[in-house]
């Protein structure tokens, strides 16, 4: 039995698909969905969301959000995904050195952080999606 996988961002329906599993980056690790599962809400963290059909994986990077599982559906609801092959290398190694390098002048507390830190783990899942896709 497949499982369906949809991945909703603010402005549309960013993948729809049919597969075996989905590898989802959940707040505390990854999290693995097969068809059947038990039904389930959880936080995302930006990362490589992975689907899997046939034996052959193909990745996406994701952005912070939730996940919904359902027995055969997954359903994703994130801020951007993009397939891990189209990421601009250059582009997210700027990002991820701008973002450090805001993130040293600035304690938890200050003003900025938090989106500091967003955008640091962002361009570090866009780098890690690249390289899983190659």
């Amino acid at each position: 039995m497949p499982l369906s996988l949809a991945v909703v961002t603010p402005t549309q329906e960013a993948l729809a698909t049919v597969c075996d599993e989905v590898v989802v980056p959940g707040i505390s690790g990854e999290m693995d969905f097969l068809p059947g599962h038990v039904a389930l809400i959880s936080a995302l963290m930006p990362g490589v969301l992975t689907t899997i059909k046939d034996g052959r994986r193909s990745y996406y990077v994701v952005s912070s959000g939730f996940v919904e599982v359902d027995r055969d559906k997954v359903t994703v609801l994130c801020d951007a995904v993009e397939p891990a092959g189209s990421v601009d290398v250059e582009r997210a190694r700027r990002a991820l050195v701008a973002a450090e390098e805001k993130l040293k002048g600035l304690g938890p507390d200050d003003a900025g952080f938090g989106e500091a830190e967003r955008r640091r783990a962002r361009a570090q899942a866009r780098l890690d999606g690249k390289s899983l896709a190659g």
